[in-house]
């Protein structure tokens, strides 16, 4: 018997006829006519070519097939509940529930040690992973079950993603301490003097400040030393040199908090501020868990100053 051909409910009343031992009183636990759980019975014998009960004066009693079949057919129905109660309940205090996020390397280290240390307080047995992704491929990702959600400055990525918004980031200048620039905010010319560290990470944020510096049309006057697509190491590289690094305003303070030796100063002209979102697949939108999740992450960061 092929039992992608088996409608499962057939084992609820399966189920339902060995416990009362009645078409009748199986009937009214499952909220059935009488008429439909015999032609439920009808079909079940059929496919297992065997009477499953006997009527007698004291009941319906089971067959030697149908007494081998209730221990399997309750496991399986009770696992099955389980699986759907778990879906539809979330306890942060006991689940071990891994979710992954797509973060670029500003995101692992700006927004996950705050979510990691709230999660731990609210949630210690939950595991994160973090996850490489482009914006190209990241919505496949999410469509295929291989992530949960993303976080950052991603552009909107299509049909069947909800979108939550959750700050906004502007960019400063990190230069070292001892670094000739002293202003707090610095001018043009000695911006453009200064030689650079243009940080490219994934996402939209290097876009803002990119534009910005198309419009003022002065992209390429900038004196590019290393031009680095990773943030690691590159506030060691700054405290060390001369070198000044554009970058968005919370990286800039999780490195300067990170080690010493750095300052921040303000850019001589606007780069308009880019909203950072957390980005989910309608598929996880009704999960508990991933709703707590989301809840978590919108409370942790919703517009910090």
């Amino acid at each position: 018997m092929n039992i992608n051909t088996v409608d499962l409910n057939l084992f609820l009343v399966f189920q339902a006829i060995y416990a009362t031992r009645s078409v009748t009183l199986a009937g009214d636990r499952l909220g059935m006519s009488q008429s439909a759980v015999s032609n439920a019975l009808k079909r079940l014998r059929e496919r297992f070519d065997d009477p499953l009960f006997v009527r007698t004066p004291n009941g319906m009693v089971p067959s030697a097939v149908a007494a081998k079949l209730i221990e399997p057919v309750e496991e399986g129905l009770a696992k099955l509940n389980q699986a759907i109660d778990q879906s539809r309940r979330f306890d942060p205090a006991t689940s071990n529930q891994l979710f992954r996020i797509a973060v670029n390397d500003i995101g692992q280290l700006v927004l996950m040690p705050p979510l990691l240390a709230k999660a731990q307080e609210l949630a210690p047995h939950v595991r994160f992973e973090t996850v490489e992704a482009s914006p190209s491929n990241c919505r496949q990702l999410m469509v295929d079950g291989e992530i949960d959600m993303a976080i950052g400055s991603w552009q909107p990525l299509g049909t069947g993603i909800y979108q939550q918004r959750l700050f906004e980031e502007g960019y400063v200048a990190l230069l070292s301490a001892d670094h000739e620039l002293k202003a707090e905010k610095l001018e043009l010319p000695e911006y453009l003097d200064a030689a650079h560290i243009v940080y490219r990470p994934s996402g939209a944020s290097y876009d803002a400040l990119h534009s910005t510096l198309s419009e003022l049309n002065v992209l390429d006057k900038r004196k590019v030393v290393l031009t680095a697509v990773h943030s690691l190491g590159l506030s060691t590289m700054v405290a060390n040199s001369r070198l000044l690094l554009s970058v968005p305003e919370r990286l800039a303070l999780a490195m300067a908090a990170s080690r010493t030796g750095l300052r921040i100063a303000q850019l001589p002209f606007d780069v308009p501020r880019f909203p950072i979102k957390q980005q989910w697949h309608e598929q996880r939108h009704a999960d508990a868990g991933h709703q707590w999740l989301r809840r978590m992450v919108f409370d942790i960061f919703n517009d910090l100053p």
